[in-house]
């Protein structure tokens, strides 16, 4: 499908304009999405600062109550008949069990008509209570009877309280309630609000007024939307309140749940991930306070922001469409000169290489008119570079005829060449196996040779001492055979080992390790280094010699590393288990960097002359394509683990 210049051109106007504004689009929205969430962000705090006046407002109430109890005309009449030996008040003429009574019912009509109250009491300079009205659970109130009266001497908040001056209005911490030693069940968050009674100069008792905090400060919450959550905590960040109850109090019920755990407080508000949050501190008293904060979800935020959007997908199309006609239009006709153009280049590009296309140029003078003018210009140099060309052509055809008929003597040189090279290394392998052979031969020859050397040194003191006779020669003869017949045995089994066999059979994996072992078990024993076969076994289907020369090479390998490593108490582990035979060594494994090479053809890690670089390679081909089985590599603690694995097929 053709597609015009005009159509391309206005294309990417139009994608070009469609992206700016695509951009602008996100930046607007991300600018009103940062809008609506700082309004949203205003508005909590906003919230937050007309609850804690409330709260404030709430707490105001208490002081004002309690100011009004020890005004009550009933306190300085109780004054006067505690300071009278016989408990009666003169000026009211009343007895001081009337007036405790009177006093009582008092309390008990401020408790009636505030439900965030539910205990009023009036201790003297002693801590002894002498008159106490309180509700209970279900709202009723009461007078407490004398017998159950208490002693508050050792309660943190008398003792605070006691030691105010004059008209000064303590404000307990907000704790559970106790009464008698022990946590009001159910659970009470109590807050006390105590002021002391003075009589000339001269403390008389306190008036203390307890409030559930729940009642005292949270009627808010009637007035927060469904979506939004209050908390309320102390100084030091325990939850006061919380929607789930369990969280709270923890101070007094030794859990660890705390207000400043789950929020920052570095921002009086933010928003964290779908939740917004806004917090503030109101002061209870000069050096202690509470924390208050309200949470929102982010609906509020994504209804306005999906309002918007929409608006903004509905503007975006629609000037996409008018940028993508206005673009249309005006590129058609600014474009036409060149379209002229293009129709005469075709013509020159159709033409025959000898014939002539008039060409006329251009006469306006901006961009396209010098496009013309270059494009006469350059017609004339291509032909003038057309028979230069041709020139050049035919000089270099002449050397590819040439190069052509050297070739072929090139490709059997280089060919023979290679050929050679690789006969020599395979030469220089089959030497370097030849001398590994030869050199077990040695060793395995050695104490043999030792025996018979010593019996013939040893013959001749035999017959000084007139020792020899038929039967010392007999038995000469026959242990020097045994000797003999063991070297001989000796070769035939490096002859057996060596031989190349291309039938399959099907042989046991521990007797082909063993049968290897002792080609080697004298250069190990020499060297010091102690073998352990595992006991398992399993069979194998494949080329038992082949077999025998990966093993003996994986052996090789592990005692030269061994001995040029030097390593003291040197072992080689060989295990079988599940149809994987692995050898593995302590000789201190292979460096990372070239673990990736040691299968390769030619590569070799040892002194120059001592390795061919074939033997690993060649045992990776021996199990994998001769055996169908696996070999891998890989580094232990202490060393190097070679794996055959015959499952791998």
């Amino acid at each position: 499908m053709r597609i015009s210049l005009s159509l391309k051109v206005a294309i990417a106007i139009f994608v070009a304009s469609g992206f700016g504004v695509l951009l602008i689009s996100v930046l607007s929205y991300t600018q009103i999405r940062s809008y609506i969430k700082q309004n949203v962000l205003t508005s909590l705090e906003s919230e937050l600062i007309e609850h804690t006046k409330a709260i404030e407002q709430n707490l105001a109430s208490v002081k004002k109550d309690v100011t009004l109890l020890i005004n009550n005309e009933n306190i300085s009449a109780l004054y006067r008949a505690t300071s009278n030996k016989y408990h009666y008040d003169e000026v009211t003429n009343e007895t001081l069990p009337s007036l405790k009574y009177k006093l009582a019912q008092t309390m008990k009509s401020i408790l009636e008509h505030n439900d965030a109250y539910f205990n009023i009491r009036l201790i003297d300079a002693k801590g002894e209570e002498l008159v106490v009205s309180v509700k209970d659970a279900k709202g009723k109130v009461s007078i407490q009877k004398e017998t159950l009266l208490q002693n508050k001497a050792n309660r943190d908040y008398f003792k605070k309280a006691i030691q105010l001056a004059e008209n000064d209005i303590y404000i307990s911490k907000i704790e559970l309630n106790r009464e008698y030693g022990k946590l009001s069940i159910p659970y009470i968050p109590t807050i006390r609000v105590a002021l002391p009674v003075y009589f000339n100069n001269k403390i008389f008792a306190i008036i203390i007024i307890n409030a559930n905090i729940y009642k005292l400060f949270l009627p808010i919450k009637n007035l927060i939307a469904d979506d939004k959550q209050i908390y309320i905590a102390n100084q030091e960040g325990y939850y006061l309140y919380h929607p789930n109850k369990e969280k709270t109090f923890g101070f007094e019920l030794n859990t660890h749940d705390k207000f400043t755990n789950d929020f920052e407080l570095n921002k009086k508000s933010y928003f964290n991930k779908s939740i917004a949050f806004a917090y503030s501190k109101m002061p209870l008293t000069k050096d202690r306070s509470i924390f208050i904060a309200i949470t929102t979800t982010d609906k509020f935020l994504h209804q306005q922001s999906n309002g918007y959007f929409k608006t903004l997908i509905v503007y975006i199309f629609i000037i996409t469409v008018f940028i993508a006609l206005v673009s249309l239009i005006v590129i058609k006709i600014l474009i036409s000169p060149i379209i002229h153009l293009t129709n005469k280049a075709k013509e020159i590009s159709s033409a025959d290489d000898d014939a002539t296309v008039e060409f006329v140029t251009s006469d306006s003078s901006d961009e396209i008119g010098d496009l013309s003018r270059s494009l006469k210009t350059m017609i004339k140099k291509l032909e003038d570079s057309k028979k230069e060309v041709q020139l050049q052509v035919n000089e270099r055809t002449k050397e590819l005829q040439l190069l052509n008929e050297n070739l072929e003597n090139i490709v059997e040189e280089k060919t023979s060449e290679n050929i050679q090279q690789l006969e020599i290394l395979q030469q220089q392998n089959k030497m370097a196996s030849m001398g590994e052979m030869i050199g077990a031969i040695a060793h395995q020859w050695r104490q043999p040779l030792n025996e018979i050397s010593i019996s013939i040194q040893n013959l001749k003191y035999d017959y000084e001492d007139g020792l020899i006779d038929d039967k010392f020669l007999d038995k000469f003869i026959a242990q020097n055979k045994k000797v003999v017949h063991f070297m001989s045995t000796t070769i035939d089994d490096f002859r057996n080992f060596y031989r190349i066999d291309k039938t399959k059979e099907i042989f046991d994996a521990k007797k082909a390790i063993k049968n290897t072992l002792s080609l080697q078990m004298a250069q190990l024993i020499n060297h010091n280094i102690s073998v352990f076969i595992s006991e398992e076994s399993f069979e194998i289907d494949g080329y038992k010699n082949e077999f025998q020369q990966v093993l003996l090479n994986l052996i090789n390998n592990s005692k030269d590393a061994l001995i040029d490593n030097n390593i003291p108490n040197a072992k080689i582990f060989i295990d079988m288990q599940d149809n994987i035979i692995s050898v593995r060594d302590n000789a201190g494994g292979i460096d990372k960097e070239i673990m990736d090479r040691i299968f390769e053809p030619y590569f070799t890690t040892k002194e120059q002359g001592k390795g061919t670089g074939m033997g690993l390679y060649m045992s990776k081909i021996i199990i994998e394509e001769n055996m169908d089985a696996k070999l891998s590599v890989h580094n232990t603690e202490d060393g190097v683990e070679f794996r055959m694995d015959f499952n791998e097929k």
